[in-house]
């Protein structure tokens, strides 16, 4: 460690002297010596200054690339790579090391709630050990839907896109696993552009959340829903300063109602989990009709040309009747 310190002293002499060729010497030599050290953030670092210091320094720039990469692949869990080798053999050695080094660890302890129904999570999670419970709640009771354990995968329908969980996972003894947030797609889209794409259609391949309600005779939605046409005054009681904005109806129930709105993809997504009023403005065809209700976006859905379904929960059920009189009068 010693020896690095007084490198880097020497480095910064070389670099203040401008002695451009000893300086790229040395940058190449500590690359080396914090990859196979496993100081990637420091090597990754050192590169950039190597490529900084020279950018035609080809020869060293791409050399301590692959010195890197080799010790990143060379550095990954054993047990890891083995339970997840269905998932990595569809990888690039890029896409691999974007994979694993863009995960983070964590560990729950039996009964720990991991995410919740209803609730915000943004996390895809890897189970590595142990055994974790997927439940369903409704009318006050859990239903059981499955229990994973290693080599399975969580959290996937709220990751790739901007809702809350559908159901709520619960560790059913110690668990450990990787996990990924949601901020790391981004970060692939110029590290390994593909990759994200990929992740997706492993997913995919899992059984839909929505196939284990219907094994189980189940219907996420409690109530009936009926088109509406209209639109809605909105205003996010979240941010003050942000003025009302404009909905065009799509349908309504009880518990709940969704509009179409223009904004931009980081915009949908921040408004996921964010509280509104919504003031439901009705065609003359609904002369008795008033909607003046507050509840919290659950749902923001990509449609065509920057626009976006939003599925809102009211804090108060709305009463049945008014449902009944746009059902007949519509």
């Amino acid at each position: 460690m010693e020896d690095l310190v007084s490198q880097e002293k020497l480095l910064e002499k070389y670099l203040k002297e401008n002695e451009k060729e000893l300086a790229v010497r040395l940058l190449f030599d500590l690359i080396a010596k914090h990859a196979q050290a496993n100081h990637f953030s420091k090597a990754d670092a050192l590169r950039e200054k190597l490529f900084a210091v020279d950018s035609m320094a080809l020869n060293e720039i791409m050399k301590s690339a692959e010195i890197i990469e080799t010790a990143k692949i060379a550095a990954i869990d054993k047990v890891h790579r083995h339970a997840w080798s269905h998932l990595y053999d569809k990888l690039t050695k890029e896409e691999t090391i974007a994979l694993y080094y863009g995960m983070k660890i964590a560990s729950y302890e039996t009964e720990q709630i991991i995410f919740q129904q209803g609730e915000m999570n943004s996390n895809l999670y890897f189970i590595n050990a142990g055994e974790i419970m997927m439940f369903y709640h409704k009318d006050q009771h859990s239903i059981l839907l499955k229990s994973l354990g290693p080599g399975n995968i969580a959290g996937e329908d709220s990751f790739f896109t901007n809702s809350t969980c559908t159901t709520s996972m619960m560790a059913h003894s110690a668990v450990k696993l990787n996990f990924l947030e949601k901020t790391v797609l981004q970060k692939w889209r110029t590290e390994a552009p593909h990759l994200a794409n990929k992740l997706q259609d492993y997913c995919a391949q899992l059984e839909p959340i929505k196939d284990l309600l219907q094994k189980k005779e189940l219907e996420r939605r409690v109530h009936r829903r009926c088109a509406l046409s209209g639109s809605a005054a909105i205003r996010i009681m979240d941010r003050p300063g942000m003025k009302v904005f404009k909905g065009d109806l799509s349908d309504i129930s009880t518990s709940g109602i969704s509009f179409i709105m223009n904004t931009s993809p980081k915009s949908a997504e921040l408004l996921l989990g964010c509280r509104l009023n919504l003031k439901v403005i009705l065609p003359e065809a609904f002369p008795e009709i008033r909607i003046d209700q507050d509840g919290i976006i659950v749902g923001a859905h990509g449609q065509m040309y920057n626009e976006y379904l939003i599925n809102v929960k009211w804090d108060e059920p709305l009463d049945d009747g008014i449902i009944e009189r746009i059902e007949l009068m519509g």
